[in-house]
């Protein structure tokens, strides 16, 4: 428990970070306004607003009592949008060469919101895998995290490529079952949720090590 407490404490000292991260975001897409007089790449601003929601429900879901309807409820709203997280990744496709300071401009533009969006969802993961292992043994826990984060791939396929988002689950919950489900025979599907859910994995574990080995010198 001492030790689930002091990692909840260094992930609070973490949310600066996460603020400062969005602000520079913003003031690099706003930079690119003025100076391109270009408003294309605003769509990025809403994005990251979606990749925030995880951290803040994971955040809240730590002081609801654990069991209970609510509890369940955020959870799984918690897991429908994590795959927003890591979204932003994919958003290099909308990279295009112009001019070589606008080429190189852009592509610090979109890491920022990249890392910003994957940091925010690596910290949620953090948030949920320590409430797991207050439940389940530390396999089971691994288990758990490893599979959302192939689930997190998945859904970034549906939206990247099949082009749904969270808010369908609700709006046209029987097309993205039904998509979902013939989807998940295709070898492109396949692919695309291995080498990424195995890339957001191997993250957070990179990233659940340093945050151990702070913990541990703290």
């Amino acid at each position: 428990m001492n030790k689930i407490l002091t990692i909840y404490f260094l992930n609070k000292k973490q949310n600066p970070v996460l603020i400062l991260l969005a602000m520079l975001s913003l003031t690099l897409i706003l930079l690119r306004v003025k100076i391109t007089q270009e408003v294309y790449l605003l769509f990025l601003i809403w994005n990251l607003f979606l990749a925030y929601i995880p951290y803040f429900l994971s955040s809240e879901i730590k002081n609801i009592v654990p069991g209970t309807f609510t509890f369940y409820s955020v959870l799984l709203i918690w897991l429908l949008f994590l795959p927003n997280s890591f979204y932003l990744i994919t958003d290099f496709v909308h990279l295009h060469h112009v001019t070589k300071f606008q080429f190189l401009f852009d592509a610090v533009l979109f890491s920022c919101f990249t890392v910003a969006g994957f940091y925010s969802g690596i910290l949620s993961l953090f948030d949920i895998h320590f409430l797991l292992q207050m439940k389940y043994s530390s396999q089971k826990s691994w288990i758990l995290i490893g599979t959302v984060a192939y689930l997190s791939a998945f859904g970034i396929y549906l939206g990247r490529i099949l082009r749904f988002n969270s808010w369908d689950i609700l709006r046209h919950p029987f097309s993205l079952l039904s998509t979902s489900c013939k989807s998940i025979q295709n070898t492109e599907t396949l692919l695309f949720t291995i080498v990424l859910g195995t890339f957001i994995l191997i993250s957070y574990c990179l990233a659940h090590s340093f945050l151990n080995k702070k913990t541990l010198k703290s």
